[in-house]
Parts: structure tokens; C-alpha cells; sequence
């Protein structure tokens, strides 16, 4: 309400839990885990957005987490469809590159933001 963004009338609550010492815990049998959790929230809660590497489960550097953040943000504030789950899918550390075009790999890559 302060950045002028929204009226109080437009909040309907927050939440913010914060846990102390928790680290993704990766085993044979994670991903499995996680896909269980991921289709429950895209199937009963779509306005829901899981970022950084807690809220995802998901091993993810500061800037990968970031990245999915502000993805979050993207959608939630343009209505835009980008998948913060494709934020560091590979194995290959990757800051050091961008690209123009679009990743063919469907990974999403930082970019310059452009003023609007």
C-alpha cells in the first residue's frame, strides 16, 4: 500500500514462517517428495508461489533464489506464465552466460530489466 501498488481493501492476508536451521535434505527419493507437494499446490493452490531454496526444496545458490523470486513477482504482478521451477536445472553453473534469445532449453536466464 505504501509503493501505492494496491489498496488495503485488495489484501486479504500474508503469512510468513520462518524455520530456523532448515536445509533441503537430498536422497534417492526427494524428487519424488517434492512432485508429491508440487501437484497438490498447482492442483488446490494456485495463488501460491513457492521461491528460494526452502520454499522449493530445491538447491538453488543466492542467485538462483533471487531469480526465482522475482519470477514470482513477474507473474503474480504482469500476469506472465514463467516457470520459477526452471530457474538452475542443470548441472552447469551458468551466471557467467546470457543470451539474447531465449534459452532452448527452457531455463530461465537473468536479464536486464528495461524501464516500462
Amino acid at each position: 500500500m505504501k509503493l501505492g501498488m494496491c489498496y488495503a481493501t485488495d489484501i486479504h492476508g500474508g503469512t510468513v514462517v520462518r524455520q530456523p536451521k532448515a536445509y533441503p535434505v537430498y536422497d534417492e527419493t526427494y524428487k519424488r517428495h517434492v512432485a508429491v507437494v508440487r501437484d497438490h499446490i498447482e492442483a488446490h493452490l494456485p495463488n501460491l508461489h513457492l521461491v528460494g531454496r526452502n520454499g522449493m526444496h530445491h538447491y538453488n545458490n543466492q542467485d538462483h533464489s533471487m531469480m526465482t523470486a522475482l519470477l514470482a513477482a513477474r507473474n503474480i504482478a504482469l500476469g506472465t506464465h514463467y516457470d520459477p521451477w526452471n530457474v538452475n536445472t542443470d548441472a552447469e553453473y551458468h551466471e557467467g552466460a546470457r543470451h539474447a534469445a531465449a534459452d532452448p532449453s527452457g531455463r530461465q536466464m537473468p536479464q536486464r530489466a528495461t524501464a516500462v
